[in-house]
């Protein structure tokens, strides 16, 4: 018996989409190297496991319907190294992870109908939640700049705005790009929001994995922007903590006491990892810049690797542990290249093509695994490049 005519009618589609597993978990495992997805291959350090422990023994094992107060104070004055002064009491909510953080933000703005603004290429995790609420996705192209990041085309970001955009969302550093936005930025983004009486939706969940002379912008501090900014944030990437769904939101007092009143119910950081969150944001930055050094090891041994093989043109990003290099000379759609390498190669990627039309001709590496891994792999790519057939030439209009 179906169950569909039981179901949410955005349920109904989504399982539609979802049905019959990924392609991506289809074919050879053995030898395989996964680059596919941003899972930290660092484990979360010892003293934070004593942390969680410590916390469960002392008894922080009961309800805490709104978040630890301490955990709080800590995120507020985490954020204040960006120079925004928050209050932990009125302006954090903990969640479960960056996911939860996403959800609840957009349960909190959106009605069916609603249009929401994502940069293209953008995360794919935005996707569901946005088509669960029915609201519409719509994307404002990104453009390169000579150095080859993509920045925002202020030009088509206005042109897509209509009477029902309700929010405009991004993410910097960026996912899969690697872009961190500058401060001008920010100021014109901004600037378009209270023109237009826009929502923004900030995803800062890489501000600790910056490179070269580059910093974290914020904008919630812009005039303007206190209550109409929701800043999603996470544990993830910061400390590893991938599996442990550490989260929270930033937001002004009125736009936090929304977000809060979401019903969803006690789904929130377990009590003793927010006590360990506490010790990991007092003591736990000497593991943060092991990963940070170990990382950009990473990128620019790849950045070199990849710009060596014939077709393919990689830059080096601005932050986070993505590479995402132009494939678009070797005239393979990104979904054939990646499923190809993969089936080929036993070499997970994520095709460009699924971030948005921008992302095509593009595929995303995670750099999640050390660099004797990385070398195997840039071994096969040259190896599965120079066997592709020769492609037509492309189509001049």
């Amino acid at each position: 018996m179906g169950v569909e005519k039981y179901v949410k009618k955005e349920v109904a589609a989504l399982m539609k989409t979802s049905r019959g597993g990924t392609r991506s978990s289809m074919g050879p495992t053995e030898g395989m190297i996964n680059l596919g997805a941003g899972d930290p291959d660092f484990d979360q350090p010892e003293f934070i496991n004593k942390a969680v422990y410590d916390a469960m023994a002392a008894g922080h094992t009961h309800y805490s319907f709104t978040g630890e107060p301490d955990f709080k104070e800590a995120i507020a004055k985490y954020y204040e190294k960006y120079g925004v002064k928050i209050d932990g009491k009125t302006q954090v909510l903990i969640t479960s992870g960056g996911s939860q953080a996403i959800f609840q933000a957009f349960a909190a703005i959106l009605d069916p109908g609603d249009e929401l603004i994502v940069f293209d290429p953008a995360y794919t995790g935005y996707n569901s939640p946005i088509a669960y609420f029915g609201a519409k996705m719509v994307r404002a192209k990104q453009v390169k700049d000579k150095e080859g990041h993509f920045r925002p085309d202020w030009a088509n970001l206005e042109a897509v705005i209509t009477d029902k955009t309700k929010a405009i969302l991004f993410c910097t550093p960026d996912n899969p790009t690697g872009t961190v936005w500058t401060k001008d930025e920010l100021r014109k983004l901004a600037e378009i929001a209270v023109k237009h009486d826009i929502v923004i939706i900030s995803d800062e969940i890489y501000t600790e994995l910056i490179w070269g002379d580059k910093k974290h912008e914020t904008i919630i501090d812009i005039p303007g922007m206190w209550e109409r900014t929701i800043v999603l944030m996470s544990f993830s990437k910061t400390f590893a903590w991938t599996g442990c769904r550490a989260g929270y939101i930033i937001a002004g007092p009125e736009m936090t006491k929304a977000v809060s009143a979401v019903p969803v119910g006690i789904c929130s950081m377990p009590v003793p990892f927010q006590k360990a969150g506490i010790v990991a944001l007092e003591e736990g930055w000497d593991f943060v810049e092991e990963m940070r050094v170990e990382y950009e090891k990473r990128l620019d041994y790849m950045v070199e690797r990849l710009n060596a093989i014939d077709g393919i043109k990689c830059a080096k990003p601005q932050g986070a542990f993505y590479l995402f290099p132009d494939i678009s000379d070797l005239g393979v759609p990104s979904m054939k290249f990646a499923m190809d390498f993969f089936m080929q190669e036993k070499v997970r990627c994520a095709p460009g093509s699924g971030y948005g039309e921008m992302g095509e001709g593009h595929v995303r590496f995670a750099l999640v695994r050390p660099i004797k891994d990385l070398s195997e792999v840039c071994d096969r790519l040259e190896r599965f490049v120079k066997n592709l057939p020769p492609q037509a030439p492309p189509t001049v209009p």
